[in-house]
């Protein structure tokens, strides 16, 4: 059964964790289609709330097994990215190097 689905932000924030859930999408089913909204494909992009950032379609099943894994990512590594802009906007002219201790084996993800 094919089937449509969108991922909406919540709230205002930074779009982060794009090129994992390429990577999670492709290896739970090559054959859906991805489609990044507003450029979105760009690191650390603005997200706006209620705006459609992402779009995948394919078969249903597909969707459903992939949505939740790289919505649990993208949630984590955009709040992290959110936070870090906010930190980092408010510490100018010094720069942040470290904003928090990262997770067990999700060192790569945190730190992204």
């Amino acid at each position: 059964m094919e089937a449509e689905a969108h991922f909406l932000a919540k709230e205002n924030g930074i779009i982060a964790g794009i090129a994992l859930a390429e990577l999670i999408f492709t290896e739970v089913d090559p054959s859906l289609k991805i489609e990044w909204f507003r450029k979105m494909v760009i690191l650390y992009s603005k997200a706006y709330s209620s705006a459609k950032y992402v779009k995948m379609s394919g078969r249903a099943h597909s969707i459903v097994v992939a949505e939740r894994v790289v919505l649990n990512f993208m949630q984590r590594m955009c709040g992290i990215a959110t936070l870090t802009k906010a930190m980092a906007d408010a510490a100018h002219p010094a720069r942040i190097l470290e904003t928090r201790k990262t997770a067990p084996g999700l060192r790569l993800v945190d730190k992204c």
